[in-house]
């Protein structure tokens, strides 16, 4: 080897470290920052750093003579002044001022998966990292240690007056730009249900003429009872003998009428509970779109909401009489209180002999016919509105289930693409027209039936994974590279959100968080004890109290200390029901998911296929006992005893006149009894409700779009063994073998063996690849039919 061949091998070609700016592409945790001082170029300086060391001229002759440099890109000026210093290494020495790591590759994905990494924490937490130092203050640079120095210019300082630039974003083109269908393309076109299929008009039980007509007739023989008592009283000097407190009598004037009151508002919480549940379905079921039902699937409720505040909800989704319908539904609830109160005893002195008779408060009677009137015509109307003339419904959606053949077909699937990590899923979605119905296209003559929004474009999910409409931007200003190291950043995001504990154990109703559900355990014993000890310290309630207001009853049977002691604890009473609804809903609507979340999944019966909230009182309770959800059963138990707090509250005190003269509120005793002890186990319930881990979800699942986004990739929605369900039972024994039975097999005989064999479905809710290829948080099958691999990675199997 001659010493030319050495002097070559020995030229190694080095490249000196140096910095480049680039624009900054947009990120769920560093655009904002970034923007600042990227989005003005006519401010911006770009420094580099000096070279680490100083290449000889061979080497350099060697470097420039096997290397090209690419051209500086036109918005990147020189960082370093050189015209007003002398070279270090020469005049004839070339010293380039741009040199990437690798000519010719675009380094902007790299960039991009290194600002990712660096804001994990943000991303996962939405709790950015804030510096220390003032943000107004001018940036200052180190000097450079290495010999000579370079001038380096000074950053223009911000004036503090000044507002800070806005943030860099992408012009976004509007929904109906999005969505403008393109030439070719297999559209989405409504039609008429076959003759061969199955016919739509399906209404829920509750909300059938019969349903309804039982419950306008019980109204009025509510009102027929008021009316008599009142006029009978006028005409007969009271209606019955006052005998003692705790009588026969006692229970039918001070218990029984605010009981028959319970009763009408339990049929009324099953009525709404339907209303919730299918008013979205109702309102995709209407023709042309109109007003603002291009919401329904984001922010009409499907879970029951009208408690202890009015739901207004309605109004603002263009849905203004039912919105008024549960406005009367929710002011009879405080017809209990005016129950309790509506009979007292009263001294007659022109019946011989002079003595106490049961009588109604006349003003409060009539008040409360008048009331139960409003509710008739309430009730008329959801029999006129929620009839089968309107209905596109084959059964009734009460489950997670019934999501799958709804939107099965549907092409509004793209719009959920990673939905499932959103918090605030309604405001990434775009308005939707959306009609439920039977379905075809321009290309085919096949029919079906989903939910879909007409003359739009129809794809598979696969085939179009369309981003949410926030997320859409105007690419054509970002390079190939560009747009692939954006994909890139986009889709590592989204994974490390899927895997994040914090996201998937994000949400709760604010009344069961932590500090929430400690503050009412607290209070509530707190209260209970202060009750007993009052109740119970030197026999007060039994020997009697001072009413400290006139206890006289006039002549229209109003007495103010009757009125006062009854009115009163039966509000109370009525808040106290009416505040553990939401509890007990919540726990109704979230125990699929619980179930789902199991380490080795669980059957179609106790997850997908639960519909609890559609269940009757006393039902729900029997039917969680036998799947093994206590929690559920006992909060169920819990919400059916709470409706006898108002009802015994509201008649337990009296005015009675003593031998002496004395006038005092005294209780029935056996009547206080039982109030104390369901008031005690209602005050010892809240020590139950601290939800677990297991109940929290990435984002809240009231509205049809929250449960879809769990759904939208699942291999179910393609399971072709459930394609053209007619019946719900079908549907179920379909869902629930282990394998397919076929458009014509018997689904019921396939259910029942594969049952007795232990081989059913199983269902988790984890990590699962969907129909796209991609992980998905949402629900799928834990294997596939006949095989032993598994799909879904459980909560409980990933260790949180």
């Amino acid at each position: 080897m001659n010493r030319e061949e050495v002097s070559q091998i020995r030229s190694v070609k080095q490249h000196n470290p140096q910095i480049y700016h680039v624009n900054p592409l947009p990120s769920s945790s560093s655009a904002g920052y970034l923007s600042d001082y990227g989005s003005d170029a006519s401010t911006t300086r770009s420094y580099e750093t000096p070279p680490s060391r100083i290449s000889t001229p061979a080497r350099g002759r060697v470097q420039d003579s096997d290397m090209p440099y690419p051209a500086r890109p036109p918005q990147v000026a020189p960082a370093w002044n050189t015209s007003d210093r002398p070279n270090p290494l020469g005049q004839n020495r070339h010293v380039p001022d741009y040199d990437a790591p690798t000519p010719g590759v675009d380094d902007t994905p790299y960039i991009r998966f290194a600002i990712e990494q660096l804001t994990f924490d943000e991303d996962l937490t939405g709790r950015g990292r804030q510096s220390s130092a003032d943000i107004d203050q001018p940036l200052t640079l180190p000097p450079c240690p290495q010999s000579p120095r370079r001038n380096i210019p000074s950053p223009t300082k911000r004036n503090p007056k000044q507002p800070p630039n806005p943030p860099f974003q992408f012009p976004r083109p509007s929904f109906e730009q999005q969505r403008r269908p393109q030439k070719g393309e297999v559209m989405l076109l409504p039609s008429d249900p076959p003759r061969d299929r199955h016919q739509l008009g399906y209404v829920p039980t509750p909300l059938r003429p019969i349903s309804l007509g039982s419950l306008v007739l019980i109204c009025l023989l509510m009102i027929v009872g008021l009316i008599f008592s009142n006029v009978y009283a006028l005409s007969n000097h009271g209606i019955y003998d006052y005998d003692s407190n705790f009588s026969p009598r006692y229970f039918v004037f001070e218990y029984l009428p605010p009981l028959l009151g319970m009763i009408i508002i339990l049929w009324l919480f099953v009525v709404q509970a339907a209303i919730y549940r299918t008013a979205p379905y109702f309102a995709m079921s209407k023709g042309a779109p109109s007003g603002k039902r291009d919401r329904t699937l984001q922010f009409m409720p499907i879970v029951p909401a009208n408690f202890v505040l009015p739901d207004w909800g309605f109004f603002k989704l263009g849905e203004p009489a039912i919105g008024a319908v549960l406005i009367v539904f929710w002011l009879m609830n405080w017809t209990i209180p005016l129950l309790s109160c509506l009979y007292g005893t009263q001294w007659f002195t022109n019946v011989e002999p002079a003595r106490f008779r049961w009588t109604p408060v006349q003003g409060l009677g009539w008040f409360v016919m008048v009331m139960y009137l409003v509710l008739i015509p309430a009730l008329v109307y959801c029999m006129i509105h929620f009839r089968r003339k309107n209905s596109a419904l084959m059964w009734d959606p009460n489950s997670l289930a019934d999501l799958i053949i709804l939107f099965q077909r549907s092409n509004i699937l793209p719009d959920f693409v990673q939905s499932e990590t959103k918090e605030d899923l309604a405001g990434e979605l775009a308005p939707r027209y959306c009609r439920l119905g039977y379905w075809t296209t321009n290309r085919s003559l096949d029919f079906f039936y989903a939910v879909g929004e007409a003359n739009q474009p129809y794809s598979e999910l696969a085939a179009s994974p369309a981003r949410s409409a926030n997320e859409k931007f105007d690419s054509s200003r970002l390079s190939a590279d560009s747009q692939e190291g954006f994909r890139h950043s986009q889709a590592s995001s989204f994974a490390r959100m899927l895997h994040s504990p914090f996201v998937r154990h994000r949400w709760c109703p604010w009344f069961l968080r932590d500090g929430a559900v400690l503050a009412w355990a607290i209070a509530a014993v707190l209260l209970l004890i202060a009750f007993l000890v009052v109740s119970f310290v030197h026999e007060a309630v039994r020997d009697g109290f001072a009413g400290l207001i006139p206890a006289i009853t006039q002549p229209n049977g109003f007495s103010p200390a009757n009125f006062l002691y009854s009115f009163l604890p039966a509000l109370l009473g009525m808040f106290l029901f009416l505040a553990w609804q939401p509890i007990d809903v919540y726990f109704r609507t979230v125990q699929p998911y619980v179930n789902l979340s199991e380490q080795y999944g669980t059957s179609a019966h106790r997850s997908i296929l639960l519909s609890y909230n559609a269940d009757l009182p006393g039902i729900v309770t029997l039917r969680a006992l036998r799947n093994r959800d206590w929690k559920v059963a006992y909060l169920s138990l819990i919400s059916l005893v709470a409706s006898t707090i108002p009802v015994l509250a509201g008649g337990v005190f009296t005015a009675l006149l003593f031998d002496n003269g004395d006038v005092r509120m005294v209780a029935s005793m056996p009547g206080y009894i039982g109030l104390c002890i369901l008031l005690g186990i209602y005050a010892l319930s809240y020590l139950v409700i601290w939800p677990t881990r297991h109940r929290y979800l990435p984002h809240s699942v009231n509205t049809v779009a929250g449960n879809l986004s769990f759904l939208y990739a699942s291999r179910l929605l393609k399971d072709s063994s459930i394609r053209n369900i007619r019946t719900k039972a079908d549907f179920i024994a379909r869902l629930d073998a282990s394998t397919g039975t076929g458009l014509t097999g018997d689904g019921r005989k396939r259910h029942r063996e594969t049952k007795d064999l232990g081989q059913e479905s199983k269902f988790g809710f984890g990590i699962y690849t969907g129909v796209d290829g991609s992980q998905h948080l949402g629900i799928d099958r834990m294997q596939r039919p006949g095989s032993g691999e598994v799909l879904v990675v459980t909560t409980q199997q990933r260790g949180f």
